[in-house]
C-alpha cells in the first residue's frame, strides 16, 4: 500500500475553524509511528476550558498509548502483548479518512494524504517538524521520563520557592523514627507533613524503581507515628508505556494507595494549588537543610 500520513488536531474554535495541530500519524504496510508534541498539548491548557482540556489530553494520550505501541515487548518472557484488532484499522488508509471526516469533535483527523516515501525515522522527523511541532529534540526530550525531573524544577519551584523546602533530605532530627534520611524534591507543613517527589515509572530495574517508593512509603509512615496520620504525599511522574508491564503494575498501585496522590509531570499546578491553598510553609529551617547536589 501507500504510505501516508495525517495530522491530528485539536478543535479550539470548531465555528471558526480554528484548531491546532498536536500529532502526527505515519504509515505503510509494514510500520506505524505516532507522536505528539506535548509543550503543544500542555498550550491548551489555556485556549479550552478545564473540562475539554482534560478530554482532550486524555485522548492524546489514549491514542499514544494504543497507536504508538502497538505491539508492546514483555522483555521478561518474551512475548507481544498485541491490540491488532484495534491496531490494524490504522493499517487502512478508508479507516482514517473515516475518522477525518466524521470526528468532528474536540480531536480531528486531518484526511490521510499519500506520499512517495517509506515509513522511516527521518521521514516521519521531517513531517512532525513541518507540520507539527519545528523543535523535534525539544520535543522528544519534552516527553521523556528522564527530564522529568528537570520539568518540575523549571515549571514548579519557581513558583513554590520560599514556601516548601527544595531537593533537601530528611533526618530523623526533623521526622523522629525516620530509619535512614530520605531525599525529597518538595517538603513542608501546614497541620501535617507534605511531600513532592518526583518518580521515574520507567525504570528498567524494578528492585529500584521498587526503593524509590518504599523510602517514601518509610517517609509517610515514619509522619504517622508521630500523630500526622493526614499527611499529604504527592508523587509526581509519567504513565509507563506498555512495553513497560511491571512499572506500569507498579504505577497502577501506586494511584489506587490512598497514601499517595499521583501526580502527572503537566499537571504539578495541583501542587501549587494545594501548597497556597492550606498555607503549607517549610519543614525545616533553611539553616538545617542538607541540600542535593
Amino acid at each position: 500500500m501507500t504510505t501516508f500520513y495525517s495530522i491530528i488536531y485539536a478543535n479550539i474554535r470548531p465555528s471558526l475553524d480554528e484548531r491546532v495541530s498536536i500529532a502526527l500519524l505515519l504509515r505503510d504496510d509494514n510500520r506505524l509511528i505516532f507522536h505528539y508534541a506535548p509543550e503543544k498539548l500542555d498550550a491548551l491548557r489555556v485556549l479550552l476550558p478545564a473540562e475539554a482540556y482534560s478530554l482532550a489530553r486524555t485522548l492524546v494520550k489514549n491514542l499514544d498509548e494504543y497507536i504508538g505501541n502497538p505491539e508492546p515487548v514483555n522483555k521478561y518472557f518474551n512475548y507481544k502483548v498485541s491490540i491488532e484488532p484495534f491496531e490494524r484499522r490504522f493499517l487502512e488508509k478508508s479507516y482514517v479518512s473515516y475518522l477525518a471526516t466524521y470526528s468532528n469533535n474536540l480531536i480531528t483527523f486531518s484526511e490521510p494524504k499519500a506520499i512517495d516515501l517509506p515509513v522511516t525515522d527521518d521521514v516521519f522527523i521531517r513531517l512532525f517538524q513541518k507540520y507539527i511541532h519545528q523543535d523535534w529534540e525539544t520535543a522528544r526530550k519534552h516527553a521523556s521520563n528522564s527530564n522529568v525531573v528537570e520539568r518540575v524544577r523549571r515549571e514548579l519551584y519557581p513558583k513554590v520557592k520560599g514556601r516548601v523546602n527544595l531537593d533537601a533530605t530528611i533526618t530523623a532530627q526533623v521526622v523522629p523514627g525516620l530509619i535512614a534520611p530520605t531525599k525529597v524534591n518538595i517538603a513542608g507543613r501546614n497541620e501535617v507533613g507534605m511531600i513532592g517527589q518526583v518518580i521515574d515509572f520507567e525504570k528498567k530495574q524494578l528492585y529500584s524503581l521498587e526503593a524509590d517508593i518504599n523510602r517514601i512509603v518509610a517517609l509517610a509512615r515514619a509522619f504517622e507515628a508521630n500523630g500526622e496520620v493526614d499527611g499529604k504525599y504527592f508523587l509526581i511522574g509519567k504513565e509507563p508505556g506498555l512495553n513497560f508491564p511491571f512499572q506500569r503494575e507498579i504505577w497502577q498501585n501506586v494511584r489506587q494507595q490512598r497514601t499517595f496522590e499521583f501526580v502527572p509531570e503537566n499537571e504539578t499546578e495541583r501542587i501549587d494549588e494545594y501548597i497556597a491553598k492550606h498555607n503549607v510553609q517549610p519543614l525545616m529551617p533553611e539553616d538545617t537543610i542538607e541540600a542535593e547536589g
